[in-house]
């Protein structure tokens, strides 16, 4: 019987393929880890293992082991409570967690193990989802994108967590490529961008949120991006915009994903949104439908389910229910928000996307966050910090920027409190918080 192939990295290959501020990690090297580990998988017969870090090494060396060895492989957050962790463990049978030092934590599984590779939603309260994929299936969209031998020799700036769906698949885009993942050393805008320079970075995926602050600090021409990605949230005009003016030579694209359904299509013409002519014709190898607005999806690329969770998304004709409002618009169709994001202002629902996308396109503003406060008579009023480009008068930007609100959305969308912020927090996985 043939031995799963792992990652196909090579012994004694010195070329990078991690980067931190203070060296690398050769593929040879990261070989030579996860070769180590394969041997201590196989002699004490562990079938579950969990990785919880943000280094790459740590995440691609459990990776490649783990399918070597025919090992389910658990991938956690760094950002999960300790005690969250510990109940993973206990409840899936857990017995070694990999780390800088690898340790037994557990009997073990009597699960006959499938070399499966279990990923958690990017919530950081309660216990996670976990979604059940497989490296094969992981690596397959990456295989069929038919840039990837462009790619070689690559830099890839590692902005997403790194235990997300969205981290992993810059990972494993930048193994097969015969790319360079760059950590860098303050998950900051300063910090990334700083890395970016240092490693003369060509390729950033990320999500808008992320874009927003990084051109804040980004000097227009100071790296030569060749690709630039954004994913994770919807992608507004605005922001693309932005990064075409900041990086004229990158090609843009932004990205529908999510740990369920893998990585579902890209967009490169530039414009937000996606053809409306792929709900009929499907894209590529995936089929898309609007199911009372919201989006369903069919790929191959799908998890096989979440390990245990009292909901399923997968639908009983092999089509997977995400949780975004879509609506038609023209040629294109556009998301709103996900479903549990609106903001319900007497009985009308607001979408926060929607609002900051508004707020986004009036000059003077670079950055938006819109969210919900409670109050005694509509239950729930419209709030919005703002971070102001400029210099501009705050009495005079308040003024100008709630005028426009009232000329351009609906009553019920308006904003009711405007905050004028320095920044704007944002989770582990690069939304807003």
């Amino acid at each position: 019987m043939t031995e799963p192939a792992g990652l196909a990295l090579q012994p004694g290959d010195e070329t990078p393929i991690i980067e931190y501020g203070s060296g690398f990690v050769s593929r040879g090297a990261l070989r030579a880890r996860a070769d180590a580990l394969v041997e201590l998988l196989r002699a004490r017969g562990i079938r579950r293992a969990l990785v919880s870090s943000d280094d790459p090494a740590h995440i691609l060396r459990a990776m490649d082991a783990c399918n070597r060895a025919g090992a389910d492989l658990f991938v956690a957050h760094t950002s999960l409570p300790a005690g969250t962790v510990e109940d993973i463990i206990a409840e899936h049978r857990i017995s070694l967690r990999i780390g800088d030092e690898d340790s037994i934590v557990g009997d073990g599984s009597d699960e006959p193990a499938s070399a499966s590779i279990f990923m958690m939603t990017s919530g950081t309260t309660g216990h996670p989802k976990i979604a059940r994929h497989d490296l094969g299936t992981l690596l397959g969209r990456i295989r069929a994108n038919s840039r990837l031998s462009s790619m070689e020799g690559s830099k890839w700036l590692l902005t997403y967590q790194p235990t997300g769906f969205a981290g992993v698949q810059v990972q494993l885009t930048a193994t097969l490529a015969a790319g360079v993942i760059v950590s860098p050393d303050a998950r900051t805008p300063s910090g990334f961008y700083e890395a970016a320079r240092r490693a003369g970075v060509t390729q950033i995926s990320a999500t808008p949120t992320f874009w927003r602050s990084f051109l804040m600090v980004a000097e227009p021409g100071a790296i030569a991006l060749r690709q630039v990605t954004l994913g994770g949230e919807a992608a507004d005009q605005v922001t693309l915009d932005r990064i075409r003016r900041h990086y004229p030579q990158a090609r843009v694209t932004h990205i529908y994903a999510s740990t369920e359904a893998g990585v579902v299509f890209a967009v490169n013409d530039g414009r937000a949104g996606f053809p409306a002519a792929w709900l009929d014709e499907g894209v590529q190898d995936v089929q898309l439908r609007l199911h009372e607005g919201y989006l369903h999806i069919r790929t191959p690329h799908v998890m096989r389910g979440y390990l245990s969770a009292s909901s399923q998304p997968l639908l009983d004709d092999g089509w997977l229910a995400t949780a975004d409002l879509c609506m038609v618009d023209g040629d294109r169709i556009r998301i709103l928000g996900r479903q549990d994001s609106s903001i319900n202002v007497a009985g009308s629902k607001v979408y926060p996307l929607a609002v900051e996308t508004f707020l986004l396109s009036l000059d003077g503003v670079a950055e938006a966050r819109v969210y919900g406060e409670p109050n005694p008579i509509t239950g729930f009023i419209v709030a919005a910090d703002i971070i102001l480009s400029g210099e501009e008068d705050p009495k005079a930007a308040r003024k100008r920027i709630l005028t426009a609100c009232r000329e351009g959305l609906a009553g019920y969308q308006v904003p009711r409190a405007v905050t004028f912020v320095e920044t704007i927090s944002t989770g582990a996985s690069g939304k807003k918080g």
